[in-house]
C-alpha cells in the first residue's frame, strides 16, 4: 500500500475508533507519516513490523509478562514503524515504560476495554477507505435532506456539525449570525463571486460559500465552516457544504417567498385601514380578524423607521423585529413598509400618560439592541398616542410615523425612540421642514454639492460634522474615519459651496437643509417592487 493519505500520527489520534484511548508518552514521534494499521499478538525481532506501520497490541494475556511491552517499542523503534496501540493491558503502565517510549520516540497509546481486531479494522478504514467514508458520510446527509426532515436552516446546519465534527453557521449580509454556532471571521477572506473559499491562514481553515436566493443578485447569505485537521476531513467538509448550500438556497427562497406573501397581504390591509377606501369598516375589520388583528380598544400605534438596509431586509427581518417587540411586552401586529414597520399595541382601556415614558424607554431598548447585533442599520421609532376603534388606529399610526421621522432626524445615534407629546417644536417645525417649499430651498442650497456626491458620503459628513459642533475629531468617531479625513471632506465642502461655516446662520442653514433632505429621501426600492 502506497499511503496515499498521509496521514499522521496525531491526526489518526482524532479517529473516532480512538475517542477512549489516552495518550501516554511517545510526542516527539506524533508527526511520523502512518502507512499502515497492523494487530499483533507479540512482536520479536525476527519478525518486525514494516516501516510506517502502526502496531495494535493485544495486551489481555500477557499475564505477568509485561516487559513484552519494552520489547514491543523496541522492535518498532529499530523498524522504523510508528507508534503503537496497547489493548486492554489490565494493568497500569508504568514510568518505565512511558521514559522507554520517550526515549525512542515512539507514541504509546492505551485503549481499556477494545476490541483489538475491531480498533485494527476501523484505523485501516480510517487510512485506507477515505473515499468510502466521506461517501458514507455524504450519503447520511442526502437521506437525511431528502427524507425532508430538515426544515430550518439550524436543523440543517446541526447535521453538517455532527457529520463534519466541525463549528458551522450562517451569516448574513451585515455578517450577523441568522443561525448556528457563531465563528470569529477576523481578517480572513469569505467567498465573493466565488463558488467555495477556503482560507488557510489561520490554524483552524475557514469554509466559506454564498447563497444567493435570486440570480444575478449579491450574496444573501454566507454559510460558514471552521475545522482544523487532515487534507481528507477538509475535503469532506467541503462537500457536506456545497450540498448544504444547495438545500439550503432552496430553503431560503421558500421561506422567502412565504414571508413576501404574507407580507403582502399584511400590507394590503393596513393599506386598506390607513387610506380612503370604498370598503365598508365592516369588511376591514374582518380582514383584520383573518390575520388575527384587533382594533377593538384603545389602540396605540409604532413605527420603526429603518436605514442602511434594502427592502427585502424589511422582509427578512420582521420575525426578529416583533420577536424583540414581544420581548419588551410591545405585542401587537407589526407590518412591513417600505421605510420600516408599522404595528400597533392594543389595551382594553385607555393608558395613563404616565406610561408613555415607560412605552418609548421600551422600544428605545428593544431598537437599541437590534442595531447592536446588525453592523450598518440603524432604527428609529415613533409613538402615537392611543386612541379607541378603528378610527382611533388610523390616527395614532399617523402621529408614531411623524414621531419616527422626527427621532430619525433628530438623533445622532444609530437608533431611538420618539413619543408624538414629546416633541413640541420640533413637530411643528417638521411642518415647514417636510413641506415642498423647503425641500426646494434645501436642495438649491447643497444642490453642488450633490451633483459631486452619488453615494451621499459628503452630505452625511457634513451633517455629522455640524451636529458635532464642528468638531472634526467628534465627527471622525461617528463616521468610523480618520479626523483628517473629515477635515478633507469638509474643506472641500467649503470650496464647492462657497460658504463660511464660521457665521453661525450659514451653519444652521446647512444643517436644516442636511436634515431635509434625509428625511426626504426616498429607498432605492420600494416595498412594491420588492413583493413583486
Amino acid at each position: 500500500m502506497s499511503g496515499d493519505r498521509h496521514l499522521r500520527v496525531r491526526e489518526l489520534l482524532a479517529s473516532p475508533a480512538l475517542k477512549d484511548a489516552e495518550f501516554l508518552a511517545g510526542e516527539a514521534g506524533l508527526d511520523a507519516t502512518v502507512v499502515d494499521a497492523v494487530l499483533c499478538m507479540r512482536l520479536k525481532s525476527d519478525s518486525p513490523p514494516r516501516a510506517g506501520e502502526l502496531v495494535v497490541f493485544d495486551a489481555a494475556n500477557i499475564g505477568e509478562h509485561r516487559y513484552q511491552i519494552d520489547v514491543a517499542i523496541r522492535v518498532i523503534a529499530e523498524a522504523g514503524a510508528v507508534a503503537l496501540i496497547i489493548a486492554n493491558p489490565g494493568f497500569e503502565l508504568g514510568i518505565s515504560v512511558q521514559r522507554l517510549a520517550n526515549r525512542f520516540g515512539v507514541p504509546l497509546i492505551v485503549l481499556l476495554d477494545a476490541d483489538a481486531m475491531t480498533i485494527t479494522h476501523q484505523l485501516r478504514a480510517h487510512l485506507w477507505a477515505a473515499d468510502v467514508e466521506q461517501a458514507s458520510t455524504i450519503h447520511a446527509l442526502l437521506t437525511s435532506l431528502s427524507q425532508m426532515r430538515l426544515d430550518s436552516a439550524e436543523d440543517v446546519l446541526a447535521v453538517i456539525a455532527e457529520l463534519s465534527a466541525s463549528r458551522v453557521c450562517l451569516i448574513g449580509r451585515d455578517l450577523s449570525v441568522a443561525a448556528g454556532e457563531p465563528i470569529e471571521i477576523g481578517g480572513r477572506r469569505l467567498a465573493s463571486g466565488n463558488p467555495y473559499l477556503v482560507d488557510h491562514s489561520s490554524e483552524a481553515a475557514l469554509h466559506s460559500t454564498e447563497i444567493v436566493l435570486a440570480p444575478g443578485e449579491a450574496a444573501d447569505y454566507w454559510l460558514l465552516a471552521e475545522r482544523e485537521g487532515s487534507d481528507g476531513s477538509q475535503r469532506l467538509l467541503q462537500s457536506l457544504l456545497q450540498i448544504a448550500a444547495w438545500y439550503l438556497t432552496a430553503l431560503l427562497a421558500s421561506t422567502r417567498v412565504r414571508s413576501e406573501s404574507d407580507a403582502r397581504r399584511r400590507i394590503a390591509v393596513l393599506n386598506e385601514l390607513l387610506a380612503s377606501s370604498d370598503l365598508h369598516e365592516r369588511d376591514i375589520q374582518n380582514q383584520m380578524l383573518e390575520l388575527g388583528w384587533s382594533a377593538a380598544g384603545w389602540n396605540t400605534g409604532l413605527h420603526i423607521k429603518l436605514q442602511g438596509g434594502d427592502t427585502a431586509r424589511i422582509i427578512d427581518l420582521h420575525a426578529e423585529v416583533r420577536e424583540r417587540l414581544r420581548g419588551v411586552g410591545l405585542d401587537g401586529p407589526l407590518v412591513e413598509r417600505n421605510d420600516g414597520w408599522s404595528g400597533w399595541v392594543t389595551e382594553p382601556v385607555e393608558p395613563a400618560v404616565e406610561t408613555y415614558a415607560s412605552m418609548v424607554q421600551r422600544l428605545d431598548d428593544a431598537l437599541t439592541e437590534f442595531v447592536s447585533m446588525h453592523s450598518g442599520l440603524q432604527a428609529h421609532g415613533g409613538i402615537g398616542r392611543p386612541y379607541p376603534d378603528l378610527s382611533g388606529l388610523r390616527l395614532s399610526l399617523t402621529e408614531a410615523h411623524e414621531a419616527a421621522l422626527i427621532a430619525n432626524a433628530g438623533s445622532s445615534r444609530s437608533s431611538g425612540a420618539a413619543h408624538i407629546d414629546q416633541l413640541g417644536v420640533q413637530r411643528v417645525l417638521m411642518g415647514w421642514f417636510s413641506s415642498e417649499d423647503f425641500a426646494r430651498y434645501a436642495r438649491s442650497i447643497l444642490d453642488p454639492v450633490l451633483a459631486l456626491d452619488s453615494d451621499h458620503e459628503l452630505l452625511r459628513t457634513l451633517e455629522v460634522y455640524l451636529d458635532a459642533s464642528c468638531s472634526t475629531t467628534d465627527a471622525a468617531h461617528q463616521l468610523l474615519v480618520h479626523r483628517n479625513t473629515v477635515a478633507n471632506r469638509i474643506r472641500r465642502i467649503v470650496d464647492v459651496l462657497g460658504v463660511n461655516l464660521e457665521d453661525p446662520e450659514t451653519r444652521l442653514s446647512l444643517q436644516l437643509a442636511c436634515r431635509v433632505l434625509r428625511i426626504n429621501r426616498q429607498p432605492t426600492q420600494t416595498m412594491q417592487n420588492a413583493l413583486l
